[in-house]
């Protein structure tokens, strides 16, 4: 089960940031039972969704072309199949896809860089966790002085974010305080289990099977480290990121394309019929092991693209920048034009 998930996860795009297809194709009663959103006249606009296939950033453009959602808000979705992390903006300034998902730090870098693309609607909420294994004494970072402390990679937003959290919370920089080691997602487990690290900080995919188990325990998450820190856990993270492009052909759409995401989240959280077509996508098929899963997704997938949030990102980018240097951040402040407010909530009242 493990290596399935991990098959999952090795091309999943978080930035994410990090996604055989079998879909899920009976109606649940709950969306018949919605008001209708007003048609679009004409032709439905393609929009060309950058996705790993096999990986929870595909469920959206799973369920939005799937169940009919896509053709109800004027959309015909498209998959473009991507295979790696990062891809998805290569995609993008290529003029190949319109829209897909990835960290909220990638999006204000990729701004930066050229790119014309905003923010239109959330994706998931922090999620990811620094574990070791069962046995281990290890209940809080400065536990870990000295010690092996794996990575994705030291540039990973999850990891600047643990730095400088905990350098606020516990007064303990994992880098600094620790001896980093960077590894792929794939092989930080390995090298956990043989005691090569005394913890890593994991994603969630990874870790999900070792905790039900009882292999590994939690030493802290990303978000609750936040949260001990003065940070907001529910400040920006993944976003779904259209272009500019497609916005400006289809500017009656944008908002619909907020409504037909907000409607494949909620059928998500209310409808767990839709789950085993989506999980299997990923190689989860072990019922016990799927409710785990829904429970993880269903916490993560309350993120909003609220506006209140704009200031405590910047807050968190700040001390990000204070503990690891502007280099590694690659931007200096969170821009407001990289977030499609109006559009997002018009949207939400349009699904209403």
């Amino acid at each position: 089960m493990i290596r399935s998930i991990n098959r999952m996860f090795l091309r999943l795009s978080f930035s994410a940031l990090t996604m055989g297809v079998l879909v899920w194709t009976g109606v649940p009663a709950t969306i018949a039972a919605e008001p209708a959103a007003a048609k679009p006249s004409g032709p439905a606009a393609v929009l060309r969704w950058a996705t790993i296939e096999n990986a929870s950033q595909s469920y959206f453009p799973v369920l939005i072309r799937d169940r009919g959602i896509g053709a109800k808000y004027g959309l015909d979705v498209r998959i473009l199949p991507i295979s790696q992390t990062q891809a998805q903006w290569t995609t993008m300034r290529s003029g190949d896809a319109d829209i897909s998902s990835g960290s909220v730090l990638d999006l204000l870098r990729q701004r930066n860089g050229g790119l014309p693309v905003r923010a239109v609607s959330a994706f998931l909420l922090y999620g990811n966790q620094l574990v070791t294994l069962a046995d281990k004494p290890y209940t809080k970072l400065t536990d870990l002085k000295g010690l092996k402390i794996g990575t994705p990679s030291a540039t990973l937003l999850d990891w600047m974010i643990l730095r400088a959290a905990g350098k606020k919370a516990e007064g303990f920089d994992v880098e600094r305080d620790g001896v980093v080691q960077n590894a792929a997602p794939g092989l930080l487990n390995g090298a956990l289990n043989k005691g090569d690290i005394a913890a890593t900080l994991q994603f969630s995919d990874f870790t999900l099977g070792p905790l039900t188990s009882g292999k590994y325990k939690s030493i802290t998450t990303v978000p609750k480290i936040m949260a001990a820190a003065g940070f907001d856990p529910e400040s920006f993270y993944l976003t779904f990121n259209l272009t500019e492009a497609w916005a400006k052909k289809n500017p009656a759409l944008v908002p619909n394309v907020v409504a037909a995401i907000e409607e494949a989240r909620q059928l998500m959280l209310t409808d767990d019929s839709v789950w085993p077509g989506l999980a299997k996508r990923g190689g989860i098929t072990d019922p016990a092991m799927l409710k785990h899963y829904i429970a993880m997704l269903h916490g993560s997938l309350r993120a909003t693209l609220a506006e209140s949030k704009l200031a405590p990102t910047q807050a968190m980018i700040t001390a990000i920048i204070e503990t690891v240097g502007q280099t590694s951040v690659g931007i200096t402040s969170v821009d407001r034009n990289a977030f499609d407010f109006k559009s997002y909530e018009a949207g939400r009242a349009m699904k209403r």
